[in-house]
């Protein structure tokens, strides 16, 4: 009844077009030391796995046809798993959207042959007899279909997906229920070819494919639409913590505005002295060096933005008697947009700050420091506190009532660094803190 040559070549030939699929959504993510090993390592696997996966006598049927190709897929994402240092979310929301493409794609292909009448004695599909399908009208029809459902859906879905993207989403029920979507489609099609195929209507194949080629069009339109809420949601959460970060820099610039004002009053005082006495005793000198040291906080580290920023944070540790020090080369940082710049930096000072005032003057003392061995680039943030941190996920708990809002900045500061490949470790022992940043020296995933 089914001719055994057509099944086993299309097996293969479903893998490489699962791949392809697959490397739209996924060659943006991060990617594991030894990368093209691993993909070539991935590919010999996957292709043996395609062409000794066994058929018997017995398997041209729709459950036998449907764990071939949903094993095929598993396989797939294992692979993936191999190649890319991905979350199983991230790796299972691309293998959902790119099994949902290749099905539109080979839909749209058996539709249009079904439209057009093309070897309309035998069903265009995989089961057929080979030697029946294999012509070049055919593999044209073929290449041209794949090709556009290809392009539309990179250009719609798959351009979407930005480098160190972060796919996790509020509803993971919800992406399995659209993988399992995905799945029925696939064996409810297995079920109806073989059904059909000794009593074969075009007309019931074209309803078929029509409504399974919609079927998977909405599932991508729901899938991407949820990673777009999660992005706003996003987006909300830093607006609104922007705002507070506003009125905190409102209150910082107020405070060092009236410690500029103050210190300018000192001199015009000690010059007056100087100019009434003719004389310059060593505490009036002493004096005037106190004064002067306000405008002797700004920060050169070879990056103008985070010079902006650490220069503002020192003047606030000037003006609550916190010794700051930093021993910083911020031009390697230069991968880094100001805004994220700003509110990693921003968080992490404003952090230690607030730790640090809580100490007697003696202990009131942050360092920054970078360090750069070979590809790796590493930020140190130091600073004394009380002590009684407790951690959650690996990042510390707020203390204060408002968790939402004041467990944000540490949240921040951690998808920044993922963002840019990056990794952070947060060590607290005894009274000092440190808070770890490691990089790759260009800003490459580590």
């Amino acid at each position: 009844m089914f001719g055994e040559s057509q099944l086993f070549w299309y097996k293969i030939v479903f893998v490489g077009e699962l791949l392809l699929s697959e490397s739209m959504f996924v060659f943006r993510l991060k990617r594991r030391k030894l990368f093209l090993l691993r993909v070539l390592v991935s590919l010999a696997a996957l292709g043996a796995l395609a062409v000794f996966f066994p058929l018997f006598s017995w398997s041209y049927n729709a459950a036998y046809s449907s764990f071939l190709f949903i094993s095929l897929f598993a396989a797939t994402l294992g692979a993936i798993a191999f190649c890319f240092r991905e979350s199983f979310v991230n790796i299972l929301f691309c293998g959902i959207a790119a099994y949902s493409v290749q099905h539109i794609a080979f839909q749209f292909y058996n539709l249009i042959v079904n439209i057009f009448g093309i070897n309309n004695d035998v069903p265009i599909n995989i089961y057929g007899d080979a030697a029946n399908q294999n012509n070049l009208f055919t593999w044209l029809i073929y290449f041209m279909t794949y090709s556009i459902v290809y392009w539309l859906t990179y250009v719609l879905f798959a351009s979407r997906i930005e480098k160190n993207s972060d796919m996790r989403i509020r509803s993971f029920s919800l992406l399995l229920l659209l993988g399992f979507t995905v799945l029925v489609c696939v064996v409810l099609n297995a079920v109806i070819t073989y059904v059909s195929y000794d009593n074969y209507s075009a007309v019931m194949m074209i309803c078929v494919e029509i409504s399974i080629i919609i079927s998977g069009l909405l599932s991508l339109s729901v899938q991407f639409g949820l990673l777009t809420n999660r992005e706003i949601k996003e987006e909300l959460d830093s607006v609104y913590h922007l705002w507070h970060q506003e009125q905190k820099q409102f209150a910082s610039a107020k405070v060092n505005i009236d410690l500029i004002n103050l210190k300018c009053h000192d001199l015009k005082h000690q010059i007056r002295k100087i100019g009434s006495t003719s004389s310059v005793s060593e505490s009036v000198m002493r004096e005037i060096e106190n004064a002067i040291n306000i405008y002797d906080s700004a920060v050169k580290t070879g990056n103008g933005s985070l010079d902006v920023i650490l220069t503002e944070k020192s003047l606030l540790c000037s003006a609550n008697k916190i010794t700051f020090t930093v021993v910083a080369n911020g031009g390697r940082l230069g991968f880094m947009n100001d805004v994220d710049l700003f509110t990693l930096f921003g968080n992490a000072i404003d952090n230690a700050v607030e730790a640090v005032m809580k100490l007697p003057e003696e202990k009131r003392i942050i360092s920054l420091t970078t360090n750069e061995n070979g590809e790796l680039f590493s930020v140190n943030i130091r600073n004394f506190y009380l002590g009684g941190v407790t951690f959650e996920d690996g990042l510390p708990v707020t203390t204060k009532g408002d968790r939402d809002y004041h467990g944000f900045g540490m949240k921040s500061i951690k998808r920044i660094v993922e963002k840019y490949g990056g990794n952070i470790s947060i060590v607290a022992g005894g009274d000092v803190f440190n808070l770890n940043l490691l990089f790759g020296t260009d800003g490459t995933v580590l």
